[in-house]
């Protein structure tokens, strides 16, 4: 049992999950479905503040080291490179709430030129878009959507992030430096069937396109449903269930995953959140994978290696463990995980193993920090071998000069390693640059 797991296990036993936020009551007190225990989309908050939708902007000259794409030279060998350049970034941040409704949203994208290697030119986005509203004082419906494109997998914004609840599949651990598009988006409905009990019914789906060739694209769908109990004001408890399907294309095969899950978290104070969850999921997979030939065949054939039709049937335990404090327009978060994922192109059905630290602090209204770090493993469930092993860290500061002129830096650093290959990288990216605030608004980049 992995270190993760146990953890969420001890945590599962020691609290009951997610407090109850207040129930809405004047205008402008709503911040989102927040039904017996749920907490509702992250989008456009700031620690525990919903601040007016604004934009930022920055012009930062940039430094990046093993860039590397899906290519290789004519010795066969890849050849990662690095460059200097320019990046113009906005940053799109806030909540619109009104009585019992609230759009967040988070938007970056930026237009990136480098000097030494043009083929990388080109733009990226990163979105999130929440959206919720409460019907009367028993239904809650809620959506979010998360959507990118880039390709430069250093740095910046994860392109989605979803409650415990959720079981979506955005993009992690990425090989190559190669175009990839992502969409993913959740819509529930939850009910309260009295002061302490709570159901809710759910749909995921999202897809996956890369243009390198070698790598498989992916889509998802699936839908679960989930209870809670309210045992106090600061603590309940939950089971759920969910089912997600997954198609991989240039490449046969898919994958069914059926997970059944207990929840359990608590308020402490009134900063911190601990939220825990155990599950147990059972993976069926019918795929394509390659084999070594024996030598006599390989000898007859005139190659060394076949292909075959494989069945895998898996019971995976599981689980997650998320600690929390989140006060004005500050956060801290340690969260871990274990559970079944599409992979990255390469690695497909995968057992998805991680821990992650991230924080932002805001000082004062001029003066913003943030810093980030994660560590990601994904092991094979049957397509191919091996595993694939990587920690990325980053951080970064803000400065107002002036109104509405400030400064920023920042510093990201990432490195991996493909099991039983020779493959892996490591590389940086440094960012400096000026950066344009909206007056009264607060430092800081999305």
């Amino acid at each position: 049992m992995s270190f993760a797991l146990r953890v969420s296990a001890f945590v599962l036993l020691a609290v009951a999950v997610r407090p109850l936020a207040a129930q809405p009551g004047v205008a402008g007190d709503y911040d989102g479905p927040s039904i017996l225990g749920r907490a509702g989309s992250s989008a456009g908050r700031h620690g525990t503040e919903s601040i007016p939708i604004h934009v930022q902007a920055s012009l930062n000259g940039t430094y990046d080291s093993s860039i590397l794409g899906y290519s290789v030279d004519s010795r066969g060998a890849f050849k990662p490179g690095s460059s200097t350049g320019l990046d113009a970034s906005v940053g799109v941040s806030g909540r619109k709430l009104w009585h019992r409704s609230y759009l967040g949203l988070d938007y970056g994208g930026n237009i990136s030129h480098y000097f030494t290697n043009s083929f990388y030119n080109g733009t990226n986005h990163q979105m999130n878009l929440g959206w919720g509203t409460q019907i009367g004082k028993k239904i809650q419906l809620s959506s979010q959507i998360g959507a990118g494109t880039s390709n430069r997998f250093l740095g910046g914004p994860s392109v989605f992030q979803s409650s415990e609840f959720e079981f979506l599949t955005a993009p992690v651990g990425e090989l190559f430096d190669s175009r990839n598009y992502f969409i993913g988006t959740t819509t529930s409905m939850g009910y309260a069937i009295n002061k302490r009990q709570s159901v809710r019914f759910s749909g995921t789906g999202s897809t996956t396109r890369r243009r390198a060739r070698g790598l498989a694209d992916m889509r998802s769908y699936g839908g679960g449903a989930d209870w809670v109990y309210r045992l106090s004001r600061r603590s309940s408890l939950g089971v759920s269930y969910h089912f997600s399907h997954y198609d991989f294309e240039k490449i046969f095969g898919d994958t069914d995953v059926h997970t059944f899950g207990a929840h359990a978290g608590r308020k402490i104070g009134r900063d911190w959140d601990v939220a825990a969850s155990l599950t147990l999921s059972k993976q069926s997979t019918v795929g394509v994978r390659s084999f070594s030939l024996d030598p006599v065949l390989s000898a007859i054939l005139g190659r060394n290696s076949g292909s075959e039709v494989f069945e895998t049937n898996n019971l995976l335990a599981g689980g997650s463990l998320g600690i929390n404090r989140k006060i004005r327009r500050s956060s801290i978060g340690l969260n871990a995980q274990r559970g079944v994922t599409p992979g990255n192109g390469y690695f497909l059905t995968s057992i998805n193993e991680g821990v992650g630290f991230n924080g932002t602090h805001n000082v004062s209204r001029d003066l913003s920090f943030s810093g980030n770090v994660n560590y990601t493993k994904l092991t094979s469930l049957g397509f191919t071998s091996g595993a694939y092993t990587g920690w990325n860290a980053g951080a970064g500061v803000t400065y107002k000069l002036a109104e509405s002129v400030g400064v920023n830096a920042r510093f990201d650093w990432r490195t991996f390693d493909l099991k039983q290959t020779t493959f892996g990288r490591t590389g940086n990216r440094v960012t400096v640059g000026i950066s344009y605030f909206p007056r009264q608004g607060p430092a800081g980049l999305w």
